[in-house]
């Protein structure tokens, strides 16, 4: 790998699900960027399905689905292939978060969304759905997921329906990451959402683990690492994969140059 890429060398973290790993993995290493898998959390699906099956079969009911992340796209298509009704999200009118759920949408269902905000968080979805009061939105999300989108739905009028699409776990398996942190073996540490960055602190309660460059996918998960202690955040000016990418070359171009 040619040594003047910025991330040449670089030993950076992923702590997203397995299942995810493998976009930023590749971006990684296109980057010259050595990726060291660390996995987080899973995801599982709800212990009762049944008032999530009976939404899927009836998606009619619903003037919107609302996708607030790629796993809640993930969770309701692989559930609505598991009963059959795959058909009927191919035909709901569907709103996405950003770039990330829109490529999961596409990836899943072979199809680009009826809309997406301007700035990419869950309230600013909630905030710009076009919808007059008394529409019926159908808003799938995790059991972690706190109730501001969902607020911020029914303030406006929505007739909403919130439920369980998929439960987050903490995830299992990966390098023995803390060993490398205490020899100096790891360069950044990568972040994708709070849920991420509370689990990997259970994982890895290491405080040297806080004086590393954590890149943070948005600003919920930048909040979430600057509570948990990091001193050190890259935030990419847009919600994507490769926008985390450009920012961590960035940090470390300029870190290089600078020494």
């Amino acid at each position: 790998m040619s040594n003047h890429l910025p991330l040449s060398g670089k030993r950076i973290v992923i702590t997203r699900a397995r299942r995810q790993a493998s976009p930023l993995e590749s971006l990684i290493t296109g980057h010259g960027g050595i990726p060291v898998l660390y996995p987080c959390l899973d995801i599982a699906p709800p212990p009762e399905p049944a008032a999530l099956d009976a939404r899927l079969r009836n998606l009619r009911d619903f003037d919107w689905i609302a996708f607030s992340s790629g796993n809640a796209v993930w969770a309701i298509a692989e559930r609505a292939r598991a009963i059959g009704v795959e058909k009927n999200l191919a035909q709901a009118r569907i709103a996405a978060l950003g770039p990330a759920t829109s490529a999961e949408l596409r990836r899943q269902l072979s199809r680009d969304p009826d809309f997406t905000p301007s700035a990419f968080s869950a309230e600013n979805l909630a905030r710009q759905l076009p919808l007059n009061p008394g529409e019926r939105i159908l808003l799938p999300q995790s059991d972690l997921a706190d109730r501001k989108a969902a607020d911020i739905l029914r303030a406006r009028g929505a007739a909403l329906t919130a439920l369980v699409a998929y439960r987050t776990l903490v995830g299992q398996g990966g390098v023995d990451l803390p060993s490398l942190i205490a020899n100096a073996e790891i360069d950044a540490l990568t972040f994708a959402s709070p849920s991420a960055l509370r689990f990997f602190r259970q994982r890895c309660p290491l405080a040297k683990a806080l004086s590393l460059p954590a890149l943070c996918l948005g600003p919920s998960t930048a909040k979430a690492a600057a509570e948990q202690g990091f001193q050190e955040l890259i935030t990419p000016p847009s919600i994507s994969l490769r926008a985390m990418l450009s920012a961590l070359s960035a940090y470390f171009a300029e870190r290089d140059n600078a020494s």
